[in-house]
């Protein structure tokens, strides 16, 4: 995904014209009358935002542009309205949405010549307020002018938070530089799905049985005779949407959930067994996720996680087989039961087939073997299918909470094994994808035939009763214990100083593992000792603690003239751990050298001294959008080693030594980064054996 992302930022830069032209047309879409349904506007031009502050754009042109798209793309809708009057409610594609223009008067008479101003920034009526405003005889000039405002006030509000949130995330860079274009992404799917779901709510309402109906027809139709080849695909529509009870979008539903989770599932296998950039991030977010460990934490995770252990969920199972038998439901006991075994055969035999070690050694047997996550794909399978029993009989309202309870109860219990460091990312994700295609398919083959309905009361009392009670037991016996099986786990790694000095440093990594398992810049520093005896020789030095992310420090980021001295330098993430040491010292306005250092998990075994890892690396003043003063990394890593060795020399151990050229990544050499391979080895004997001397 990044490599395509920065292709995409690389061919903004080199055909920026094209940009400029993309974004005109990106604002004039966005405005025009019912195009503006289809177009996401909002979430694109934050995005577009996001990309002026990483200077491939310049700000000040893709404000005019997008002021002047809009004004067109509302003129244009205006003159459609002003034209046609009341006959465009009869022309296509009108015709098809006579609500959004009846909506749309309504908001006119509400506000009058405001609603051009208003309607800007309201969702539903964005797109057809200039068209009634033509229609109802608004006269031009003053639309004008209301149209001019309004587009200026848009291209601000919608472009201007999308540059600050850019200068964030480069703010962000020197932490993670995938973890920014990863949260970058984060945040405009989740934008893009909002914008997606409403949409789709809004066209499943108002066509989504009219769909089904025309679907059905025509896979029922006879094929003709020269697209036999589309029978069986006809055929398996058919048997996973189409049911008797008449429930076909919950059936269409399921069934887009079955498609996308089997693609999801898919991948993360795939991933797996490559050992993909996957299978580094899960590292990452294992190292990460037990650096953030606190024992009131553990304990609120413990419990969740207990809460989803196999007691509870066979208390669960059994207690609404029982209700459901009881209540004569023969046929949704049989599925319930089918569901449930069915999920916890198909966990074994992954586990089994797939035979992946857990983070750490914790359970013996089957349950040794990581992928799956059981716990995630058991709750899945079972508050998943429950949702489907009861979700029958219930309406569009109590639909939404029963599903979004059990994708928030998936979430939390799969994130509780992720805390304590019981699964791996992907073994969740790949017990969620897993879970969802079992339920699914089950709950698909569950609709397909009218039942007796299931008693919605008592199995809701049931539910809360057997988790409850057996979750209550159960946390209240083995919560003690499970406190110190799932406490944090260090794995330390002893090696000598002869063999860490001879060839032992090319164990550590050649580069910093961002949150996202992506490699970031090269680990040229390993240091053996405490880390307070390094930093307080080079603050005798002209090396200086940064300045702490102070309200001044901020504020200073906004002025031109700041010095790069006085810019913050954030943490920064390597395997999760945050730096243990972080100096800087400025040589001139404008640069500045940057030294962490990381703790690992290797000691000295003479002295039982701690192996750090580290970079040190020329930071240059960069502003961005001509709006936020950053201090971003030069690629410079040669000039600074050499030297740091010369302020070292004399005072500790310290040895050149040079990674081999296919340790060195490819796109290193592309960019002609200053780094040939070169580590410095530092150690504080030196320091010991002159105390030794001067005391004899």
């Amino acid at each position: 995904m990044t490599e395509y992302l920065n292709a995409l930022t690389a061919f903004i830069s080199h055909h920026s014209t094209i940009a400029y032209y993309m974004v005109f047309l990106i604002s004039l879409s966005e405005s025009l009358a019912l195009v503006g349904l289809l177009v996401p506007g909002t979430v694109i031009m934050f995005c577009i935002g996001a990309i002026v502050s990483s200077g491939s754009l310049k700000l000040l042109p893709v404000l005019l542009l997008a002021m002047i798209g809009a004004v067109v793309g509302d003129g244009i809708s205006f003159w459609l309205g002003y034209h046609y009057k009341g006959r465009l409610a009869n022309i296509r594609p009108f015709s098809l949405f006579p609500g959004m223009l009846g909506k749309g008067e309504a908001f006119f008479h509400r506000h009058g010549g405001k609603s051009v101003l208003f309607g800007r920034f309201v969702g539903p009526v964005r797109p057809v307020i200039p068209v009634v405003a033509g229609m109802l005889g608004m006269r031009p000039l003053r639309f004008g002018v209301v149209n001019v405002l309004s587009a200026i006030g848009w291209a601000l509000v919608y472009i201007l938070p999308g540059v600050f949130f850019g200068a964030s995330l480069a703010l962000a860079k020197t932490v993670s530089t995938r973890l920014a274009i990863l949260v970058l992404i984060f945040v405009a799917a989740i934008w893009g799905l909002v914008w997606i779901s409403r949409k789709a709510l809004y066209l499943l309402g108002s066509k989504g049985s009219s769909a089904i109906a025309a679907m059905k027809r025509r896979i029922m139709a006879e094929p003709s005779p020269n697209r036999t080849i589309l029978r069986p695909f006809k055929q398996l529509l058919a048997f996973m949407i189409f049911s008797e009870q008449g429930d076909e979008l919950l059936s269409a539903f399921l069934t887009l959930l079955l498609f996308a989770a089997g693609w999801g599932f898919w991948s993360v296998l795939h991933a797996v067994m490559a050992k993909d950039t996957l299978v580094v991030a899960d590292v990452a977010v294992y190292h990460f996720l037990q650096s953030l460990r606190t024992p009131w934490a553990d304990s609120a995770f413990v419990t969740i996680t207990e809460l989803g252990d196999s007691f509870v969920n066979i208390g669960l199972f059994c207690a609404v087989l029982f209700v459901l038998i009881l209540e004569r439901c023969r046929r949704a006991a049989f599925f319930w039961t089918l569901a449930a075994l069915g999920g916890l055969a198909a966990v074994q035999l992954l586990k089994l087939a797939i035979h992946l070690p857990r983070p750490a050694s914790i359970y013996d047997g089957v349950s040794a073997y990581t992928f799956p996550s059981a716990h995630t794909t058991m709750n899945v399978v079972l508050y998943g299918f429950l949702a489907i029993l009861v979700v029958k009989q219930t309406n569009a309202a109590w639909r939404r909470r029963l599903f979004s309870g059990v994708v928030l109860f998936a979430f939390v219990t799969g994130f509780s094994r992720l805390y304590l460091g019981a699964h791996w990312l992907s073994d969740v994700l790949g017990g969620c994808f897993i879970g969802i295609i079992w339920t699914a398919a089950v709950g698909i083959a569950y609709l397909k035939k009218a039942d007796k309905a299931v008693p919605k009361r008592l199995l809701a009392i049931t539910v809360i009763a057997a988790v409850t009670i057996a979750g209550g037991r159960h946390v209240a016996q083995r919560h003690g214990n499970d406190m110190s099986f799932y406490a944090r786990r260090h794995t330390i790694q002893n090696i000598t100083f002869a063999s860490w000095l001879n060839d032992g440093w090319r164990n550590f990594p050649a580069y910093r593992i961002d949150i996202a398992g992506e490699k970031e810049q090269p680990l040229t520093l390993q240091w053996a000792g405490p880390s307070g005896r390094l930093t307080q020789y080079l603050l005798s030095r002209q090396w200086q603690k940064p300045p702490q992310m102070s309200i001044q420090d901020l504020l200073g980021m906004l002025s031109p003239d700041t010095p790069i001295g006085e810019l913050p330098v954030p943490p920064s993430l390597h395997n999760g751990q945050t730096d243990e040491v972080r100096l800087v010292r400025p040589i001139d306005k404008t640069h500045r050298w940057v030294l962490r250092l990381w703790p690992t998990d290797f000691r000295i075994l003479e002295n039982n001294a701690t192996v750090f890892e580290g970079t040190i690396e020329v930071q240059n003043r960069r502003q961005i959008a001509d709006l936020v003063l950053l201090a971003t990394d030069s690629g410079k890593y040669d000039p600074p080693l050499i030297k740091l060795a010369e302020t070292l020399k004399g005072q500790f151990v310290i040895k050149h030594v040079s990674r081999d050229i296919g340790d060195i990544l490819d796109e290193d050499r592309e960019r002609r980064l200053d780094w040939h391979g070169g580590v410095l080895l530092m150690s504080q004997r030196a320091a010991e054996e002159r105390v030794k001397t001067a005391k004899r």
